[in-house]
């Protein structure tokens, strides 16, 4: 039962927030991952539309669990192949546990009719249309009023961006390359990619993310902080440029998925699970550079994880804007009187970046902006959006510790 499957993964992203790359990577039969990655991904391309679609054929809002069994019903019917009778059928046997067959039976027959009509003007619209929640949708317009279409409706590149463990030759790619980057390749994955994947000869990294370690500069024999550290590429990518690195992650879980990607990788690092708001004692001033990379609304990269906003409100930003200040306080702690400091983000939101800096060095007058050694004018911050091309929604910033 693949539906089976999709529902228990959208349920687990849905109500409890789980991220559904992976869940969907725990699927072993290949043929059943293509179907659910298509459900899945369906459902949360369309959540707003499927959600509002659900609410126009119910009296009352239906329990979370069969909300989500519907919209997984409706997509079904509106955009798969399969039989409306065997979506119906299977729909409304998964519906027997919560004892709401009959209603879930009359709400896809009626869906299926067609009995129902989404709105054209308005908030519900607007939320349809970028598959968001109004408030967000609120906050990029005010921000960016004549781009924010753009930057909403961009779509991610086919193409995966990868780069090469050092000393790899690009001989590993084939023929497998459409564009060369800073750091990396575009490539479509092929069966040699993903073979050169699994031997630890590349790794699949965003652009923008490997941006964020250039931004570092020259850091070959340095002490590296990074504090924020999983999944880990970054971490990977400062130690394979010659840092020697301390990783933090606060989950031990996580800190296991770094130390595994090392592994993988071939790469030497030095994996510590704590709370990268209050660092040991042992690491204050004892590193020559700190990257924060922050937990964040994730606001650049919805064309890539589609889960990512659907639960998050315009207040959320305010508490991320917080925790993301302690944290770079925290890494200044940890940095030599010289040393770099780089922040960096995947969203698009000045209150998470551009001013959460600003009062960073309102507060810390010991640090002050720095030029980012990128091949982009700044003048210690760069802030990327996305563009279809490859480019995510990212920011970055360095400042240096000045020595007394």
């Amino acid at each position: 039962m693949r539906l089976k499957t999709a529902y228990e993964i959208l349920s687990s992203v849905i109500r409890g927030g789980a991220y559904a790359n992976i869940a969907l990577n725990d699927i072993k039969d290949e043929s059943e991952r293509a179907f659910v990655t298509r459900a899945v991904y369906g459902v949360l391309e369309r959540y707003f539309e499927l959600d509002t679609i659900v609410s126009a054929l119910s009296e009352k809002r239906p329990k979370p669990e069969i909300r989500v069994l519907l919209m997984l019903g409706i997509y079904c019917l509106k955009y798969t192949e399969i039989p409306h009778y065997a979506v119906v059928n299977e729909i409304v046997e998964l519906s027997k546990f919560g004892g709401a067959a009959g209603y879930v039976n009359s709400v896809l027959n009626r869906a299926a009719r067609g009995e129902y009509t989404l709105p054209a003007k308005g908030k519900k619209a607007e939320e349809i249309r970028y598959n968001l929640p109004y408030g967000l949708i609120e906050l990029i317009k005010k921000e960016y009023p004549r781009a924010y279409p753009r930057i909403l409706e961009a779509q991610p590149r086919e193409e995966e961006h990868i780069r090469l463990r050092a000393g790899v030759s690009e001989d590993t790619l084939g023929l497998a390359a459409s564009e060369k980057t800073l750091t990396g390749y575009y490539v479509k994955v092929t069966p040699e990619i993903k073979k050169s994947y699994n031997e630890g000869k590349l790794t699949f990294q965003s652009y923008t993310s490997t941006l964020a370690v250039l931004a570092m500069g020259e850091v070959a024999g340095r002490k590296v902080l990074d504090l924020c550290a999983a999944p880990g590429g970054k971490s990977l990518f400062l130690a394979e440029r010659g840092a020697t690195v301390t990783a933090c992650e606060i989950h031990p879980h996580r800190a296991e998925l770094i130390k595994a990607y090392a592994k993988r990788m071939k790469v030497g690092l030095d994996v510590k699970v704590c709370d990268g708001i209050n660092p040991p004692k042992e690491f204050w001033g004892a590193y020559d550079a700190a990257l924060v990379d922050a937990p964040c609304s994730g606001l650049g990269v919805l064309g890539k994880k589609k889960d990512i906003a659907l639960n998050r409100k315009g207040g959320d930003i305010k508490e991320l804007a917080e925790i993301q200040n302690k944290l770079l306080s925290a890494a200044a702690k940890c940095v030599k009187a010289g040393g770099v400091l780089v922040y960096s983000t995947c969203t698009i939101l000045k209150e998470e970046n551009g001013l959460v800096v600003k009062r960073f060095l309102d507060e810390n007058k010991d640090f002050e902006p720095e030029e980012i050694p990128l091949p982009y004018n700044n003048k210690g911050e760069l802030q990327f959006l996305p563009d279809g091309k490859g480019t995510d929604g990212f920011y970055i910033a360095r400042m240096r510790k000045k020595i007394c």
